[in-house]
């Protein structure tokens, strides 16, 4: 069988699922392949900030993400003695426009996104198959897949003949061996018994977040979504995966918190191997990779599955624009020159909290436990914090200290109704000013490239669009600028200080989105901006 596609995704986790819808409503056609016959039906990611909380509102599902996450209002660190280490407050919306952070139960939200996904009938989905072979032409890459073997499903050989192909197929990708990318291994592993369970009495949960940084035992507690709980216990010097990973070991470990089968349902255990790595190569040609297929990460910041719908979120405008005619492909060489930075940040900054938390030596943990209070208590003592991750180059604007960093979402009122900005303006190239409509400073040849974009220009604060609570105004003075130009995945490309700037960083855009942009600008708009 020999089926043409847009795109053929492999995998089918949140991932995957994710960069399918945001293909799929652009109008691209999409086969997805997938080894299981069922979504994994048990948790995995449990948490997520307030910029995944606003790429998951862009794929449609903002009320139903709001009924299945739960909002931690703290997140403490302890140590064996019950001295709080450092607090983190997490009331209060990010930058986002969601909470800093919000916890959650993946095959909930899974199941949410198959099903948004299953509204288009341009998605074909193939469960049961295994992908054996990526073979790339002039044209396009040719998928063959067989049945899995452990997959158990009624499923046939088949060929896929696509234009592009994205591996989201996790750790032990196919895609990322097929484009001969190198994992590369950051200096961090660890093994923990992760435990998930659901007390029978509801006021026994709480949405609360801790760490246990007890020299004994490292733990980790957090809500995995309402009506869940999950545990993570660190392996010991000569413990082993296989003992480990047994119910009653579970239960024994739970203990100390009061949990038992009188009030509480286990509903999962097992041990996982935390590790930090990123591939060197993220696009070969027409194959690309996302998600765990490009890295892994210790899970003490919460951020790896964050980080595989970021990877979604800055391929999918890229691959439209590229599907569309409107760019080369060579846009694509950005994806991972921006992605990978910006990854190996993030994975450095949860391997840093790992050596913190990991530790087991008990003169080591009051040194450690000596030093965090001390900052606690004389706060100018602490180190500062890590810089917020910045994307790699690529589409932004080089010499902007703002470009490559989020923008903000706010609420704002129009047409009588008031909610978020995307909900309410919409998203995609945002042209955004508080001082005045920014596509009046437009030329026409660069109104015309902002229409075939479908871009959005607005003033927020104006006549038509009420900044509801003065966020925006008070934002773009803080960053100095009067205008700021947001890409679809909600990162900055560049500002500008006046409202007549947004012509310049209209042409800049064009430019860097080569070669529609060379060929549509004037050479007066090119050497002027």
């Amino acid at each position: 069988m020999h089926v043409e596609h847009d795109i053929t995704i492999i995998g089918w986790g949140p991932v995957g699922k994710a960069l399918a819808i945001w293909l799929l409503d652009k109008g691209h056609r999409v086969a997805v392949v997938e080894r299981w016959p069922q979504n994994f039906p048990l948790p995995r990611a449990v948490a997520f900030d307030h910029e995944i909380g606003r790429l998951l509102q862009s794929l449609g599902i903002g009320a139903e993400l709001e009924r299945l996450s739960a909002v931690p209002g703290s997140y403490e660190w302890r140590n064996a003695a019950g001295d709080v280490l450092q607090r983190f407050d997490w009331v209060g919306m990010g930058l986002s426009g969601w909470p800093a952070m919000s916890t959650f139960c993946q095959p909930e939200l899974e199941a949410v996104l198959e099903a948004r996904a299953a509204r288009s009938d341009r998605l074909t989905l193939h469960r049961g198959l295994e992908v054996v072979a990526c073979e790339q032409g002039p044209d396009g890459v040719d998928v063959r897949a067989v049945p899995h073997a452990g997959a158990d499903a009624d499923a046939a050989p088949l060929r896929i003949f696509s234009r592009y192909v994205v591996g989201c197929d996790g750790a032990n990708s196919f895609v990322r061996n097929a484009m001969g990318a190198r994992l590369l291994d950051r200096g961090f592993e660890a093994d923990w018994l992760v435990v998930d369970a659901m007390p029978t009495d509801p006021a026994r949960w709480t949405p609360d977040v801790s760490q246990l940084c007890d020299p004994q035992r490292p733990t980790t507690v957090v809500s995995s979504g309402p009506g869940r709980r999950r545990w993570e216990f660190m392996l010991l010097p000569g413990e082993t995966k296989a003992a480990m990973n047994d119910p009653a070991v579970a239960w024994r470990l739970l203990e100390p918190w009061d949990y038992s089968p009188a009030n509480a349902r286990l509903e999962r255990h097992a041990v996982y191997t935390f590790r930090g790595a990123a591939a060197d190569t993220w696009r070969a040609g027409r194959l690309m990779i996302a998600g765990d297929a490009a890295h892994q990460m210790p899970p003490f910041a919460a951020q790896g599955l964050c980080s595989g719908l970021r990877d979604a979120a800055s391929l999918a405008w890229r691959l439209d624009l590229v599907l569309r005619g409107l760019c080369g492909e060579q846009l694509l060489d950005s994806y991972g020159s921006e992605r990978l930075p910006h990854v190996e940040q993030i994975i450095d900054f949860a391997i840093a909290l790992g050596h913190i938390i990991c530790v087991t030596d008990a003169a080591a943990a009051a040194a450690r436990d000596a030093q965090m209070l001390a900052a606690r208590d004389a706060p100018h003592l602490a180190p500062p914090p890590p810089p917020l991750p910045r994307l790699g180059a690529g589409v932004r604007l080089a010499d902007d200290p703002q470009a490559g960093y989020l923008g903000l979402q706010a609420r704002v009122c129009a047409g009588g109704r008031e909610a978020r900005f995307d909900d309410l303006i919409g998203r995609g190239f945002v042209l955004l000013s508080a001082t005045g409509d920014p596509s009046q400073a437009l030329s026409k040849d660069n109104r015309e490239f902002w229409a075939r974009l479908e871009g959005v220009a607005v003033h927020v604060g104006g006549d038509a669009v009420a900044d509801s609570e003065g966020a925006y105004a008070r934002w773009l003075a803080s960053i100095g600028a009067a205008v700021v130009l947001m890409r679809p995945d909600f990162n900055i490309f560049g500002t500008a200080p006046d409202l007549a700037g947004a012509q310049a960083l209209v042409t800049a855009l064009r430019q860097s989105l080569s070669p529609i942009a060379i060929a549509a600008a004037s050479p007066a708009e090119v050497a002027h901006g």
